[in-house]
């Protein structure tokens, strides 16, 4: 999951044009996959304790927000912190089971498998029904 965080976190930048609170952050996993809002707080601060991400205060926003130092692409990530990809069980189990599939196919096929709902699928399930399309 933290490599769905950065891509929520890539997206709300881009989207805003400027560095991103939590709230923004969730708004756009909202709008990407539902399931994934409860753990974006969790994450960002996973992606900040590895330098990945940075945090600090926005007194124009009188609110922390989150920058991004320097880029990176999924595979880069990937390759320079492969205990992320373990972690990002979602992602792991869709590339696992149809092979290899950008972030965006993965996050397209799990939005399809959980019908946009905020209800977090198991690992079990979210199998099963990879397989189903498989």
């Amino acid at each position: 999951m933290p490599l769905m965080v950065y891509t929520f976190l890539v997206k709300a930048i881009e989207k805003y044009g400027r560095p991103v609170t939590t709230s923004e952050v969730q708004e756009i996993a909202r709008e990407e996959l539902p399931m994934c809002v409860d753990h974006v707080i969790q994450h960002l601060v996973e992606l900040d304790r590895k330098g990945i991400i940075k945090k600090r205060w926005d007194d124009r926003l009188k609110s922390f927000v989150w920058i991004i130092p320097r880029k990176y692409t999924i595979d880069e990530l990937i390759e320079k912190f492969p205990e992320l990809y373990s972690s990002s069980l979602y992602y792991h189990l869709v590339r696992e089971t149809l092979g290899n599939v950008t972030m965006e196919e993965a996050m397209n096929i799990l939005y399809k498998i959980s019908r946009g709902s905020s209800k977090r699928l198991s690992l079990s399930e979210i199998r099963n029904r990879l397989k189903e399309i498989g």
